[in-house]
């Protein structure tokens, strides 16, 4: 059960063209993004909006995302593990048993992004993710 503290908070939805970017508890998402929108001018957008949204909002909107309805900035490798972690938790069947109570290691999920060797760096870009509510890693 969720306490009356944590239902209150207030989540900042950033979005560029409607696609989200990023979700957190503070502005600090928002000004990374803006500050790395500055400085490539070949990045070509359009609105970047930050919205609050109450924890109710961003409970269904973790639930209705598509990897399409996401524009996430990092690396290729830290966009592929992102990728491979969304596909994990939103597959069809993740809101079976099975796939709820399943506990994968970090060693085990660098496997599947096919870089045994590289965990550490799985789990750095596992940290990083800008969308965590969305794509959880536990």
């Amino acid at each position: 059960m969720l306490n009356t503290m944590e239902t209150d908070r207030k989540w900042i939805v950033v979005r560029i063209d409607g696609k989200i970017a990023a979700i957190s508890t503070d502005y600090r998402q928002l000004a990374a993004i803006s500050a790395r929108l500055a400085r490539d001018p070949k990045m070509k957008f359009g609105a970047v909006t930050a919205v609050a949204a109450d924890f109710e909002e961003i409970w269904n909107l973790r639930l209705v995302t598509k990897w399409e309805d996401l524009i996430l900035f990092g690396t290729d490798f830290q966009k592929r593990v992102w990728k491979r972690l969304f596909d994990l938790t939103h597959h069809e069947d993740s809101r079976s048993q099975e796939h709820q109570n399943r506990l994968i290691s970090y060693s085990d999920f660098a496997e599947l992004c096919e870089n045994r060797a590289g965990v550490r760096a799985v789990a750095h870009a596992i940290g990083l993710n800008p969308v965590s509510v969305i794509i959880p890693c536990h």
